[in-house]
């Protein structure tokens, strides 16, 4: 099977869609899953290879699943993207940051399989993949972060610098409470048996509270750039 399809894979657009199916296959797996990386000759089978055709396409696993942590983040960033756009349909009195910042949160709460891949970016799927994806998936980040932090920096008085660091240290702090509230079972039935639910997070609740209260302390004045400029010009909006 492996030389069949390596013959069928000759062209450029074949070899693109060959290595587009190994995605599929491997994002439909996990997605499947209960949230553990399905092996190689998982995606392999999946995808009707074998498994020594998935590496001419991919390095390592972690390679190939690191690039399906960057559909995910696409997701997220356009749909940043999409709510940024959305706001700026409001009337200029209209306008809520708080709002974007939630709407931020809640599309990452609602996809917990985004954060658990999320969680493993460093320590196993950077760790696992060559230099050139490594510095591709972080070329990726630093562009999708710029591009969100243009916006918000159009739309809010707020430098594109400020509006980048918001967007790093949410994303940031939202994983950081997702991994400290997936507590196993048999902990989690520990502390509540020991008066210890004062420190069992509600992840929702905590990553909302967490993101909007950083956004208010980082950039207070986070208003309106139509109605800062009306008040610089002395008009009054109803």
């Amino acid at each position: 099977m492996e030389q069949e399809n390596l013959v069928r894979a000759r062209s450029h657009e074949q070899k693109l869609q060959r290595r587009a199916d190994i995605l599929d296959a491997a994002r439909e797996l996990y997605l499947e899953g209960d949230g553990t990386l399905p092996s190689a000759a998982e995606v392999a089978r999946k995808a009707n290879l074998a498994k020594g055709t998935l590496y001419l396409y991919f390095s390592s696993k972690e390679s190939l699943f690191l690039e399906v942590l960057r559909h995910f983040q696409k997701g997220w960033f356009e749909n940043n993207l999409d709510i940024i756009d959305q706001e700026a349909l409001r009337r200029p009195e209209d306008r809520d940051s708080t709002r974007v910042a939630r709407q931020f949160v809640d599309y990452l709460v609602k996809n917990e399989k985004f954060l658990y891949l999320a969680s493993l970016s460093q320590g196993v799927l950077e760790s696992g993949s060559d230099d050139e994806m490594v510095v591709g998936q972080r070329r990726f980040l630093a562009s999708m972060v710029k591009r969100t932090a243009d916006a918000l920096a159009e739309l809010y008085e707020i430098t594109p610098d400020e509006a980048n660091k918001l967007m790093r240290s949410s994303y940031a702090l939202v994983i950081g409470l997702w991994q400290m509230s997936q507590l196993p079972d048999r902990v989690k039935k520990l502390m509540e048996q020991n008066a210890l639910n004062n420190l069992i997070i509600d992840f929702a609740e905590a990553a909302e509270e967490a993101v909007v209260s950083y956004w208010r302390v980082v950039a207070p004045g986070m208003k309106c750039r139509e109605m800062m400029r009306r008040a610089s010009e002395g008009m009054t909006v109803k």
